[in-house]
């Protein structure tokens, strides 16, 4: 069997990835290899999912994370500060899978527990959902001056600053820097930080995970702001045809941080078309809305669903 060819399926089951196509590249995935196990005997490790020793992510717990981005959708119809009052979309979010299970395990132990090896697995969720808001993306009004098929500007939701100190990361940034590094950006698209987040007093801090829907609408307001100086040499280098602003960022619940980004974004001229999260909290159900909200209750992977 000639090397890049496909492995047939075995009886009942799928067909395995193409091996490498070269000599080198299999040697260097060998190397890659035997250097993840001598890591593991100086600092052992465990799959962040399923607990498996000696691997950072085990092969059946990767399977499970691909299966849940498989079918990203559209999910902000489950959030109430991105629909009009008429039901009308203020904001189209592109999620490239729901926040349960094994999305959700890997989310958490990325962010709150340390596991940073996870950020390459997640950065290839990510580009999921960002690939299919590209084939998605909604035209844009005649003569709009971000619409059409332009340059499209990735900007980032920035971390706050208790949750960086908290983390020593910021989570979107990470990811988007994996997809830089492995190549996974579309040709066109680039990264613009355009958006910075709002020093607060410590007693005026209040985290959106522990707020019901209307204290996060207002939790936000006017923590972001707008950063002149990295749109000054963006427009420098900018497309004489224009652009097109998509937000990111990582989990959506109730939009309150995407509706606040938006119009922190417009006042400033770059109204953005659209959005990309890693994962939405509530998928739409079929035939529905998708407005309604579900219990709370435990997964397979001791992840709440919120």
């Amino acid at each position: 069997m000639d090397a890049g060819t496909p492995v047939p399926a075995a009886p009942g089951g799928r067909a395995h990835r193409a091996a490498p196509a070269s000599r080198a590249w299999r040697l260097w995935a060998w190397c890659a290899a035997a250097l993840r196990e001598v890591g593991y005997l100086v600092m052992p490790s465990e799959c962040a999912l399923c607990g498996a020793e000696d691997q950072g992510l085990c092969l059946p717990c990767a399977a499970q994370l691909r299966r849940a981005v498989a079918a990203p959708f559209r999910a902000e119809g489950a959030a109430d500060a991105l629909m009009g009052v008429a039901g009308e979309v203020q904001l189209p979010v592109m999620a490239a899978g729901s926040y349960r299970d094994a999305l959700a395990a890997a989310i958490l132990a990325f962010k709150n527990h340390g596991r940073t090896d996870l950020g390459a697995p997640l950065a290839r969720c990510l580009a999921r959902g960002l690939q299919q808001m590209l084939v998605d993306l909604p035209p844009a009004p005649a003569g709009a001056r971000n619409g059409g098929s332009k340059a499209v500007v990735l900007i980032p939701i920035p971390s706050s600053g208790a949750g960086w100190r908290r983390r020593g990361f910021d989570p979107v940034a990470t990811l988007l820097g994996i997809m830089v590094r492995e190549g996974r950006l579309p040709p066109g698209v680039v990264i613009v930080p355009l958006l910075g987040s709002r020093a607060t007093l410590p007693w005026q801090r209040r985290r959106q995970k522990a707020l019901g829907r209307s204290a996060r609408r207002s939790n936000v307001q006017g923590s972001l702001k707008f950063r002149p100086r990295t749109a000054r040499k963006f427009l420098l280098t900018a497309k004489p045809s224009g652009y097109c602003a998509v937000l990111i960022d990582d989990v959506l619940t109730t939009g309150s941080t995407l509706r606040e980004a938006g119009k922190t974004l417009g006042n400033r001229g770059f109204a953005p078309m659209g959005a990309v999260v890693l994962a939405a909290t509530q998928a739409p159900q079929p035939g529905g809305t998708g407005g309604k909200t579900h219990r709370t209750r435990q997964n397979q992977y001791g992840v709440k669903d919120e």
